[in-house]
Formats: C-alpha cells, sequence, structure tokens
C-alpha cells in the first residue's frame, strides 16, 4: 500500500488531545487518524444502509397496504366450506 502525506486543520484543543493520547497509547498520530477515519466510515456505511433498509421495509409495507385495499375481503368460513365441499 502507498502512502501519501495530507495536510489537515484543527484547533489547538484537538491536537494536544490527539498528541496526548497518543503519547499515552504509544501509537503514531498516523495510525490513529487512519484508524478513526476506518472506523467513521464504516460507521457510516453501515448507518445508511440501516437507513436504506428502513425505506425499503417502509415501502414494501406501503405496497402490501395498497394490495390489501385492492383485494376483496375474504369470508374464511365461506372459503372452508367451499374447498370442503368441492
Amino acid at each position: 500500500m502507498t502512502t501519501k502525506k495530507i495536510n489537515i486543520s484543527m484547533s489547538d484543543k484537538y491536537l494536544k488531545e490527539i498528541k496526548d493520547f497518543c503519547r499515552s497509547e504509544k501509537i503514531s498520530k498516523s495510525f490513529l487518524i487512519r484508524e478513526a477515519t476506518a472506523q467513521y466510515i464504516s460507521s457510516f456505511k453501515k448507518e445508511r444502509e440501516k437507513e436504506q433498509q428502513r425505506k425499503d421495509r417502509l415501502e414494501a409495507m406501503q405496497i402490501q397496504e395498497r394490495l390489501r385495499e385492492k383485494s376483496k375481503p375474504l369470508d374464511m368460513q365461506a372459503e372452508l366450506r367451499r374447498i370442503r365441499d368441492n
């Protein structure tokens, strides 16, 4: 894997937090930012996927409701008699 250098801007407060954390955990700032970015993107994609599934379920429920409204009511007793008598 090739690596590229990038420049990012952040407040002194966050930079100090990052430096302190990396020092205490004995990891590089690059490693922390790579890991945090990977986790953020993964989480974002999962959330987007869940939202799409919610939309798909809602659409399916709406289709079922429209089909239910179009179909005639089913008289189960009459249907059972018809099956039994045939």
